[in-house]
């Protein structure tokens, strides 16, 4: 069995996230009846496509990047869909939301789900180059006189 090169592995990846947005955006969103479904089960749909493109930019990236990028990656996903959660929990629990709340959870939601972080990643790891030998332990070195 041939050998999977890691690049083939970020556009893979990059491919996977592009068909998922689009279809999310063409089924669920660019819809008439989009204000006819029910908010939890869009709140539901939602957090099934955030986490999908978590699952797969992780596993993509941590073939292609190095750790501290996967350290980002990790982070800013996290730190994000805490913010999503708690606004969502909000939502479900007191009652809809403001205007201008909904409108930094929906923008929050895009950056999640577009391709803009994946391929950030994806130029900042071309940019800095893979370090290999990250995680293996220094070579000794022994002198001779």
């Amino acid at each position: 069995m041939p050998k999977i090169k890691k690049r083939t592995y970020f556009w893979v990846g990059f491919i996977m996230i592009v068909v998922i947005y689009s279809l999310y955006n063409l089924y669920l969103v660019d819809v008439n009846y989009y204000q006819s479904i029910p908010r939890k089960v869009r709140h539901i749909c939602k957090f099934a496509t955030i986490l999908s493109i978590y699952g797969i930019g992780t596993f993509a990236l941590k073939k292609y990047t190095t750790a501290w990028m996967m350290y980002i990656w990790h982070l800013l996903h996290i730190i994000i869909i805490s913010i999503l959660l708690l606004i969502g929990i909000y939502d479900w629990s007191f009652g809809e939301i403001s205007a201008q709340f909904r409108n930094v959870a929906d923008t929050l939601f895009e950056f999640l789900i577009s391709p803009v972080i994946y391929i950030a990643v994806g130029i900042l790891t071309s940019k800095f180059g893979r370090d290999d030998n990250a995680n293996k332990p220094p070579k000794r070195v022994v002198k001779h006189f």
